[in-house]
């Protein structure tokens, strides 16, 4: 009884080292998962970043159709069109550096 006893023990001592190895060491072990939930928290954040985005240009689709007046500013602002006999100015805004404004 203590040959069996000892072999059923030795038996199932090497069965936990086997699935102990593949847990840690094998193709999807915890460093590997660990990798993908921060893959995916990082995943996750750029897709809330993109449907933000999304938003917005959902409302200024929406309002585009909506009114001219947005068309024309958009015209007027962004692609610098203007009527034959009008001038478009724009001004820059000098960045001021960190040492300048003490």
């Amino acid at each position: 009884m203590n040959k069996i006893y000892y072999f059923l023990l030795f038996l199932l001592i090497g069965l936990i080292i086997l699935l102990s190895n593949s847990i840690f060491f094998g193709e999807n072990n915890y460093f590997k998962r660990n990798e993908l939930v921060k893959e995916n928290d990082s995943q996750l954040q750029k897709n809330d970043a993109l449907k933000k985005k999304n938003e917005i240009l959902e409302f200024e689709i929406q309002n585009a159709q909506d009114s001219n007046d947005h068309i024309e500013n958009f015209a007027r602002e962004k692609l610098n069109l203007t009527y034959p006999e009008e001038e478009f100015i724009t001004f820059k805004e000098d960045e001021i550096e960190e040492d300048e404004r003490k």
